[in-house]
């Protein structure tokens, strides 16, 4: 009974994996992804080289006061916020550090903390977002409730890293829509006459 009640576990999370995502992702996939990055986020920026060296005065306080071996500096995390896709981690970048060597590391960041995907913004000067997903959300999209056409602003599409893309009017009058055969031209399009035809604008379609 023991073994029956395991293997049924087991497959129980095999089959959410591979069927809900998302709640594999809530459940299971966030707390192990979430410690992970608390124990090695240390190790994984010295070997990733995004790390700096510390200051003199901070060098002789840590080697002469804390009685520590001096180690190398990497960002500060400010901030952790976890989501239904993934993991945003605000940091801010030591003097040397660029957005640009962040960016230039997602690859490597992206298999030392086991996520399907990692990508770098920049929210200021001396601060980026680590946006870490958790699982393919391209595979089977479904928007945020909180994304609802709003104004001359209508969210048509989601991007890799879990985040929604908006097309605003009221930032780009005109566009015009290119793109390879099957590439998504037409769904785009549904989801921009949909989400337009809830906002009190004119539709014109010629054919």
């Amino acid at each position: 009974l023991e073994a029956t009640g395991a293997l049924a576990g087991a497959g129980g999370l095999g089959y959410a994996k591979h069927r809900a995502p998302r709640l594999y992702w809530s459940t299971v996939g966030l707390p192990l992804t979430w410690g992970r990055f608390t124990f090695s986020y240390r190790s994984t920026m010295e070997v990733c080289g995004l790390t700096v060296q510390p200051t003199g005065l901070r060098a002789f306080m840590t080697r002469n006061l804390a009685r520590r071996e001096v180690r190398p500096v990497p960002p500060k995390v400010r901030r952790v916020r976890p989501s239904s896709t993934g993991l945003r981690i605000t940091l801010r970048l030591p003097a040397g550090l660029e957005p640009a060597d962040v960016a230039a590391a997602c690859e490597r960041l992206r298999h030392a903390f086991g996520v399907q995907s990692v990508t770098v913004s920049e929210t200021r000067p001396g601060y980026v977002e680590l946006r870490m997903t958790g699982y393919d959300v391209l595979r089977r999209v479904r928007l945020p409730r909180s994304a609802q056409p709003s104004g001359l602003t209508v969210p048509v599409a989601l991007r890799e890293d879990g985040t929604v893309f908006e097309r605003d009017y009221r930032a780009v009058p005109m566009a015009l829509t290119l793109g390879a055969t099957l590439s998504g031209k037409s769904v785009y399009q549904r989801n921009l006459v949909k989400g337009l035809a809830k906002l009190p604008v004119g539709l014109i379609g010629i054919d």
